[in-house]
């Protein structure tokens, strides 16, 4: 027959095994969650670069068109000047090609803007990557040792209380053995 001793050591046993099962659940799907948080976080990263790498190409495609069209626009200018034979050939071609530079200056300006401007948009994909990272906070399983620990606890609980059936049955005994002599 089963006392409350015995029930109570039950239960606290259930108990503790049951509440380190859930524990274990509970982290493991924490840790699957961390884990998907990571993927996303990495492949948006990764979504980010292949953006920016897009847009650099873009910019120096736009950059070697536009020289290209500035290189023609001046050797045309030149070819106007020199067949016009106004002035001073020399100069004119000078001031054509003072103009030339100035607008090529502003051209490799615009494009160093437009470069520092990826970078620092690939510098911030990597920042929001390592926030998300940052954001997870870290997790520890559950303590085999100290369910363990409690169940012995119990244990103990359950040795060291007078109602126990052990006792009980013993007791029930000697009232037994006292009935007889």
């Amino acid at each position: 027959m089963c006392g409350v001793a015995e029930a109570q050591l039950v239960l606290g046993v259930v108990t503790t095994v049951a509440s380190f099962r859930n524990q274990k659940d509970t982290y493991e799907r924490n840790m699957a969650a961390d884990e998907k948080t990571m993927e996303f976080a990495q492949s948006a990263y990764l979504d980010d670069l292949s953006k920016i790498d897009n847009e650099t190409s873009r910019a120096e495609q736009a950059r070697s068109l536009e020289q290209l069209r500035m290189r023609q626009e001046l050797t045309k200018n030149h070819a106007y000047a020199l067949n016009s034979g106004f002035g001073n050939s020399l100069r004119v071609v000078q001031d054509i090609s003072g103009a030339h530079d100035i607008a090529y200056g502003e051209l490799i300006f615009d494009f160093e803007r437009d470069i520092m401007t990826l970078k620092n948009q690939e510098d911030d994909a990597y920042a929001n990557m390592v926030r998300t990272y940052s954001g997870i906070a870290p997790k520890s399983p559950p303590s085999l040792l100290g369910s363990g620990l409690a169940i012995a606890g119990h244990g103990l609980d359950y040795a060291g209380n007078p109602n126990k059936g052990i006792n009980w049955n013993r007791n029930k005994n000697k009232k037994y053995d006292d009935l007889l002599h």
